[in-house]
């Protein structure tokens, strides 16, 4: 998963412009999981490609880096492509827990790559037949392709570790700064998820709805309650942990009164700009009156 990210509990505002890309590789037990930052890049020669440098700041020590990928193809045919990865476990790329930077060494054994038509090039292609970037600029085929983007990845491995938040700030290419903020359109935050719970036996006792990573915060994008029972209860929804909406109130969401003989359900739209909780600060739910398993909270949110 990768969301626009600028929240500041970790120190992720230290450096760069103030937003982050957070790169979030998950468990990977099938070298299927991963994340990416993509850069478009127009059409720039692979030979002009002469530097690189990032910075990112990592939950804690990981196996592997925030690698950098260069996609290139041929561009008087686009059948003809590669994807150029950097070694993710290379030494020489940080791995460790808050703050890493790498400087790209072009000369350095650590890209392979994968494409497709790329008959003709005196490169193997494996992950086991790792060249320099100099290596590709001097091929006979790739020193005549150009770059369409630069991604800088987290995952792939095949393992079964968890690669935790990662959050990517800097990126210089070239020595030009590369602005890291989200485009029109884009969303901050991670990907929309929805929830739903019912309530159990004795439904007045306060009970977690939904619980953010711990270095994430919810935002709320809706709310959506129902009730099957005919006694009238307040269904009551807030972040944190008090025992009721009214113990917190600086932290409600959401209360509606329901019940079958009146009303069954309501429902909050918030959209984007919805109620926001704090750092690793979970969703509550509770009703006013037991309602045993007759009620249900759906929630759509985001984490960022």
């Amino acid at each position: 998963m990768a969301g626009w990210c600028r929240e500041n509990s970790v120190s992720q505002w230290q450096k760069g412009s103030g937003w982050t890309a957070n790169l979030y590789g998950g468990v990977q037990s099938a070298n299927n999981d991963w994340a990416a930052c993509f850069i478009p890049v127009n059409e720039m020669p692979l030979i002009d490609l002469k530097s690189a440098m990032w910075a990112y700041y990592m939950t804690e020590a990981e196996s592997f880096g925030v690698n950098m990928v260069i996609w290139v193809h041929d561009p008087r045919d686009f059948n003809k492509r590669a994807e150029i990865t950097q070694q993710a476990d290379i030494s020489t790329l940080g791995k460790a827990a808050y703050w890493n930077r790498h400087i790209l060494n072009t000369a350095t054994d650590q890209f392979y790559f994968y494409g497709e038509n790329t008959t003709g090039t005196g490169l193997t292609s494996a992950t086991t037949s790792r060249y320099g970037l100099d290596d590709y600029q001097a091929d006979v085929i790739f020193k005549n392709w150009a770059i369409y983007r630069i991604s800088f990845e987290y995952g792939w491995q095949a393992g079964d570790n968890e690669f935790k938040d990662v959050w990517l700030a800097e990126v210089k290419i070239n020595n030009e700064r590369i602005l890291l903020k989200p485009s029109a359109g884009d969303h901050v935050g991670g990907e929309v998820k929805t929830y739903y719970k019912a309530t159990a036996s004795d439904s007045t006792t306060k009970v977690t709805l939904v619980t953010p990573a711990t270095t994430k915060r919810i935002r709320i994008n809706s709310i959506f309650l129902t009730t099957a029972s005919s006694d009238a209860s307040v269904f009551e929804v807030y972040f944190h942990t008090g025992t009721t909406i009214a113990s917190t109130a600086a932290k409600a969401i959401m209360a509606a009164s329901l019940d079958t003989d009146t009303q069954g359900s309501a429902i909050a739209l918030f959209g984007d700009n919805g109620p926001v909780g704090a750092i690793g600060e979970v969703v509550s739910m509770r009703t006013s009156v037991n309602v045993s398993a007759l009620g249900g909270f759906t929630i759509v949110y985001r984490e960022e």
